[in-house]
């Protein structure tokens, strides 16, 4: 009798068991089937998107981003070692654009003396445009001088230029140059040199700023006009480069005053865009920038503009901050 009760319990316990084994298997499937129909969550819903990077690429931890525009950019931040572009490719294995590396080259040229020298120990700190390559946002610092600048893209309502952080155009205007007006620069090679281009409108008169004597002329299909005068009181020569026309009464060796019309604005074949290439050398032939050997002067901006400058400084500012943050988890 005793055993006939103890084989009912036995039996009672091991079918308690099952059932509650069969009930915890049917939660479990029940739970997973809610689970698959809950949406995704890439962020934790209580913390801010800009809290974490949006790079998920683990072979290329570059910081990424969006600019107050919209568009996507990029981070990079290292110590020069040889060339920007080894440098760059050293710390992110990978390439960085020619047109980015110019880009750089023609922001620190108003940086450095109007030279475009980097020295090893350099450091570039900056974002880009991953689309247009275009600088957006740069920091140089001068390891020889021990200066740090600070550079941003910003369009005032009269176009985008760089300013530095103080609110100052990057590029100062030539006062008793030969062109009109303030035109905006950019640069082309021209015997392993980078050269300014001054981009004013097409068909725009070019005068000698000085006394000046021509030494040399030419008018190709290829090339536009070519022109080398002296300045007579400076001993300097100067040259022009793209010139839609010259001035057909030009004599070679004759001295012009100043002030006198040489020929007329027209395009750079390098770069297929408008403009005048303009440079002059010492009596060693050392290239001198116009920007040195001219009158120059600021622009600031206005105070209206002003406050949305100090914007998108802010917006620079914690946008690298969050950059230096995400490195420090590779580097």
């Amino acid at each position: 009798m005793k055993r006939r009760i103890r084989n009912i319990f036995v039996l009672l316990f091991i079918i308690s068991i099952s059932l509650n084994i069969f009930q915890s298997l049917d939660y479990d499937e029940s739970q997973t089937e809610e689970d698959d129909e809950k949406p995704f969550i890439l962020y934790p819903t209580d913390h801010s998107s800009l809290d974490f990077p949006l790079t998920y690429d683990v072979d290329l931890p570059q910081f990424r981003t969006f600019s107050p525009h919209g568009d996507n950019i990029l981070y990079a931040d290292f110590v020069m070692r040889g060339t920007i572009a080894d440098s760059f490719a050293k710390r992110y294995n990978t390439k960085l654009p020619q047109n980015i590396v110019k880009n750089i080259q023609e922001i620190v040229y108003f940086l450095n003396g109007y030279k475009i020298r980097f020295r090893e120990g350099d450091a570039l700190t900056f974002f880009y445009n991953e689309k247009t390559g275009e600088i957006l946002y740069l920091r140089y610092k001068n390891s020889s001088v021990r200066s740090v600048s600070e550079v941003y893209l910003f369009d005032a309502g009269n176009g985008a230029f760089y300013y530095t952080a103080d609110g100052y155009a990057l590029q100062p205007c030539i006062t008793n140059g030969p062109f009109k007006g303030c035109p905006k620069v950019r640069f082309v090679y021209e015997n392993n040199n980078l050269v300014p281009v001054f981009e004013v409108p097409a068909n725009d008169e070019v005068h000698v700023p000085f006394l000046a004597k021509l030494m040399e002329f030419d008018q190709s299909r290829g090339f536009g006009g070519t022109m080398e005068l002296i300045y007579s009181n400076y001993a300097t020569r100067a040259f022009f480069r793209g010139l839609a026309n010259i001035n057909p009464s030009l004599k070679r060796n004759a001295l012009y005053k100043e002030k006198a019309v040489i020929g007329k604005s027209g395009y750079i074949f390098s770069d297929k865009k408008g403009g005048v290439i303009y440079y002059l050398r010492k009596s060693d032939n050392s290239i001198v920038s116009p920007f040195t050997f001219h009158h120059t002067e600021g622009r600031q901006l206005s105070e209206k503009s002003m406050l949305n400058f100090q914007i998108l400084r802010n917006f620079y500012s914690k946008a690298s901050e969050y950059a230096r943050n995400f490195e420090r988890e590779f580097f």
